[in-house]
């Protein structure tokens, strides 16, 4: 909460009014339960580029042992950004 505290104290009268506005028109409310569906769904979207995921499409298994992590990738070339990005975060 202390996030969107700090956002809106910077905030400008108009950019302030039109939030406002943005809220009561429900607006707000559609974006928010839209991320939180993504989130939901995390399995559903290539981590990379946001594409549905169709079954059959790329699997990755990664992570110690303990705490195993899953990502399914739209094509090899979004499989191979994230390995390549995991590659140079590990360096």
């Amino acid at each position: 909460m202390n996030k969107l505290k700090h956002t809106v104290e910077k905030l400008s009268f108009e950019e302030l009014m039109q939030l406002k506005r943005e809220i009561e028109s429900g607006k707000v409310e559609q974006l928010i339960n839209s991320q939180l569906e993504r989130f939901k769904n995390n399995n559903q979207v290539c981590p990379v580029c946001n594409t549905a995921i169709r079954d059959g499409d790329l699997t990755l298994m990664f992570g110690p042992e303990n705490f195993r992590k899953k990502a399914s990738f739209c094509a090899t070339d979004c499989l191979e950004y994230f390995i390549g990005k995991l590659k140079r975060d590990i360096k």
